[in-house]
């Protein structure tokens, strides 16, 4: 992945550059369920924020940061998705799904499964051989992606944590799957 593409099947994940974000707000403003429903707020300026975001510091594992915009050439040209991933948090073991959102045009289609079952783990199983399991944190109103995750085979925890999204209390609920 020395330039910064990884490609499983007919879907290319490519890390973000600063010549991205206009193509990944796209996808963010697109994405009318997740703004309306999920985070409950417009995304102007996401884009920038998950660019510029620093990995969290774990003492003992070193976190990557891994900010793809996706295409499938099954689907469509251009920019379907967004992912932020954060490898080796909260261990070495562990890779988290930060943020994942599909363009509303291309949901619904298998993207997401093919994504969270094949693609992601193929990547990390490739770069990051001590990654063990795929970790995914999503709000509990998010009922598209709790049946995408239940689809997949991803087992709930029971670590969960409130947050507050602009002063709005949000419980987020953790699913994981072990790919290996």
């Amino acid at each position: 992945m020395s330039d910064g593409i990884y490609r499983y099947d007919t879907i290319t994940m490519r890390l973000v550059t600063s010549q991205d974000v206009s193509a990944v707000q796209d996808i963010l403003d697109h994405a009318t369920y997740f703004n309306n429903t999920v985070v409950k707020y417009d995304p102007v300026g996401m884009a920038e924020r998950c660019l510029k975001m620093e990995p969290p510091t774990v003492e003992g594992s070193r976190v990557f940061k891994r900010f793809f915009i996706i295409e499938d050439s099954s689907l469509g040209t251009g920019p379907l998705a967004t992912l932020d991933l954060f490898v080796g948090f909260p261990n070495y073991q562990v890779a988290s799904v930060a943020m994942f959102v599909i363009h509303e045009k291309y949901q619904r289609k298998g993207l997401g499964k093919r994504l969270l079952t094949e693609a992601i783990p193929g990547f990390l199983c490739e770069y990051h051989p001590a990654v063990q399991w795929l970790s995914v944190s999503l709000t509990e109103n998010n009922v598209p992606g709790l049946r995408c995750l239940v689809k997949c085979k991803y087992e709930r925890t029971n670590r969960w944590e409130k947050l507050d999204i602009k002063g709005r209390p949000v419980i987020a609920l953790n699913y994981r799957k072990k790919f290996k």
